[in-house]
């Protein structure tokens, strides 16, 4: 019974922090994911650039001009974790012996890990007997063709699984998988000009079986909430300056705006800020030669609304 009871105190203290998400899963996918896109007030949708690229819109692979893996992590406060890794890389088949290109596109593979640990199992005498922890993980494929040189059409498949060891009677996790997908497409009408747009986390949802949980357990279902976003990425006419603005509406909110902002200097530095729905954002990156190839350090910084701590972004590419 104090087993039982220390569970539903640790399921209901996650359902209070998905409830502060509008009662839906997934929040972990609505963090962002690398410090570039961060630095940019996750305006993101329409540009090609990086890995995380595919997060957003998985028919930006398709435009990308480099390999590249990158990882990112954040820090967080109250034992919390985040972290990402990802490689994308554009397909571009030569031509056949007619002269014929065949058609391009794109791929990225991605890992998300968010996770919380030194949750205190206590008794009905508050005497702590167990410390838990939960995870979320998202691994997801995203491929892009190219049906014309100007315009670039994506999916990603994202496998999601949500994992809360130590709360069953028997000592062991109780975990929900979720399989969905995100549709994207990616325009360019004019040179440096991208316009894109995404449906994201469509069929995400979480199967929760809590019968070892509790002595009268049930099935229930926790849904993911459903996105749409666009937007319009710009460098011209100066190749060296972007901006991006952002508009999404998630089903448990109202529209959010977005705008971002990079500077590069000679390919070398970067210099990147933001207004992810009114709260500013800005970030640098640095770019250098590393075994032949080039390499970059990403920084962002993350405010937040209602006075909550602010996350420090950092993020490595290798680049090839």
């Amino acid at each position: 019974m104090i087993r039982l009871f220390s569970s539903a105190l640790f399921l209901l203290t996650l359902a209070a922090s998905a409830f502060a998400q509008g009662g839906y899963a997934g929040a972990f996918l609505r963090m962002g994911v690398a410090a570039r896109s961060e630095a940019m007030g996750r305006a993101y949708v329409a540009l090609p650039q990086g890995s995380e690229a595919a997060f957003f819109n998985p028919a930006a692979t398709a435009f990308l001009s480099e390999t590249e893996i990158s990882t990112s992590f954040r820090t967080l406060g109250l034992d919390r974790s985040f972290a990402y890794i990802g490689l994308a890389t554009a397909l571009h088949p030569p031509a056949d012996s007619t002269g014929r290109r065949p058609l391009q596109g794109g791929v990225a593979l991605s890992w998300i890990h968010a996770g919380v640990d030194n949750i205190e199992a206590r008794d009905f005498d508050g005497e702590r007997y167990a410390t838990l922890s939960a995870s979320e993980n998202a691994f997801a494929l995203a491929f892009a063709l190219r049906p014309h040189e100007k315009l670039a059409v994506g999916i990603t498949g994202r496998f999601v699984i949500h994992r809360l060891p130590g709360v069953k009677q028997d000592n062991g996790a109780l975990s929900a998988n979720a399989f969905g997908f995100d549709v994207g497409a990616l325009l360019e009408p004019l040179p440096g000009i991208h316009v894109g747009a995404a449906l994201r986390d469509l069929r995400l949802k979480y199967s929760w079986n809590t019968q070892d949980v509790y002595e009268q357990g049930s099935n229930e279902i926790d849904a993911f909430a459903r996105g749409a976003v666009v937007g319009v990425a710009v460098n011209r006419p100066y190749s060296w300056l972007t901006l991006t603005a952002d508009v999404e509406k998630r089903k448990f909110r109202d529209g959010v705006f977005r705008l971002g902002v990079q500077a590069a200097y000679q390919n070398v530095v970067q210099l990147r800020a933001g207004l992810n729905d009114g709260s500013p954002t800005f970030g640098a990156g640095y770019r250098f030669e590393l075994l032949g190839h080039f390499a970059e350090l990403h920084y962002a910084f993350v405010s937040h609304p209602d006075n909550l701590d602010s996350d420090h972004v950092f993020g490595w590419a290798f680049i090839f």
